[in-house]
């Protein structure tokens, strides 16, 4: 197709989350306003998304160290994205030439904010994927913030607070990935972001190995609802008990800190279904607890997006804690699909940095106010 004009403000925002379930892209026509024009999710090989949990549960540092195996899952994980590209932009009827920027945040193997020598990696190489798309492609975004003395993430605050915050309502973003991260827009405070602890990634490690291997996560709450809380009790409590629930933000985690393997004893003799429950209390506890200790207003607007607001048994959790007036929604009613806030936010940053507009992240990473991300030219 023949392009019809120049830069028409259209950018393409693309990533796979710590589930790893699939390759997420959508393009976005973004002036003071964000459209979506047309989205698509490829998804995650098994055999690709077994080899990259493999490598986020190294104890190398992969980062400084990459291996042979990481260099193969970065190459077959950046030929899979540059597909996933042109296969949007066929869909949505526009051609390479239409769209300024890429914004790919990539898949995270290892996040390390903390080390002696902090680091985030990401593979899908924002270099090829701008050489093989034509197309002028933003990437290494969580490294830069480190770089600038930030933790790396969340990143999304910023993207909340342009486009969800609103005057006359006390708001929080929930993002429900394999990480939960919590974006707090309170109407006369300053913002504050920061990741509560897990998402999905325990309910979906349990679900897997109970399972063996054919599911990878709980499919609206099914399993979760029909096992029995109170048999866990006391592991949840002592699971919750760690540290870093109990550390104020701005933090951050990452998938690579839970692993149910480690939790999982056959020696408590319950079913499967009372073991995906207490994942999924896990999840809904760590998230609610989180969100009391550093919110005290009366009236809450809790709005979820990511995987986590389609598990029908985990929203039940997290409504079931609520005070009165804090109300539970998804981000549909604020008019954005709860699939594509994150690939919306990478999106906005690929147009902040090709306008070298610095992004203020203090209160969710304790960066300096500064450019976010690299610019891979075509």
């Amino acid at each position: 197709m023949q392009s019809t004009s120049k830069k028409n403000n259209y950018f393409i925002g693309t990533l796979s989350g710590t589930s790893m379930d699939a390759i997420d892209a959508s393009i976005y026509k973004i002036t003071n306003k964000i459209k979506l024009v047309d989205s698509i999710s490829f998804k995650m090989p098994e055999d690709l998304k077994a080899k990259l949990f493999y490598l986020s549960k190294s104890k190398k540092n992969l980062f400084q160290n990459p291996t042979k195996a990481l260099k193969q899952a970065d190459d077959e994980f950046t030929r899979i994205t540059v597909k996933t590209i042109k296969r949007l932009i066929k869909k949505s009827g526009l051609c390479s030439s239409d769209i300024t920027a890429i914004g790919s945040h990539g898949q995270t193997i290892q996040h390390s904010p903390f080390s002696k020598k902090p680091y985030s990696l990401q593979i899908g190489s924002p270099d090829l994927i701008a050489i093989q798309t034509g197309i002028t492609t933003i990437g290494n975004f969580r490294q830069t913030n480190i770089i600038n003395g930030g933790s790396g993430a969340p990143l999304t605050p910023a993207f909340h607070q342009k486009f969800l915050r609103n005057k006359k309502q006390n708001r929080v973003i929930i993002n429900i990935g394999g990480i939960s991260n919590l974006t707090l827009l309170l109407k006369n405070q300053k913002i504050m972001g920061w990741d509560s602890g897990p998402g999905n990634c325990l309910i979906d490690q349990s679900v897997k190995f109970f399972s063996n291997g054919k599911n990878s996560f709980d499919k609206n709450g099914r399993w979760g609802k029909k096992g029995d809380l109170k048999k866990l009790d006391k592991l949840i409590n002592e699971f919750l008990s760690r540290e870093y629930f109990h550390r104020k933000p701005p933090k951050s985690d990452s998938t690579e800190n839970y692993n149910f393997s480690e939790i999982y004893s056959r020696e408590i003799q319950i079913s499967k279904f009372d073991w995906i429950s207490a994942m999924t209390e896990i999840t809904a506890k760590s998230i609610f607890n989180s969100l009391k200790e550093n919110c005290n207003v009366k009236e809450l607007g809790i709005y979820l997006c990511g995987g986590g607001s389609k598990n029908l048994f985990l929203m039940d959790l997290i409504k079931s804690k609520l005070p009165k007036k804090w109300k539970l929604y998804t981000t549909e009613a604020l008019g954005i699909d709860p699939m594509l806030v994150e690939t919306s936010t990478f999106a906005w940053l690929a147009k902040q940095r090709i306008e070298s507009r610095k992004i203020n992240l203090r209160s969710s990473t304790n960066a300096e106010i500064s450019l976010t991300g690299e610019i891979f030219k075509s």
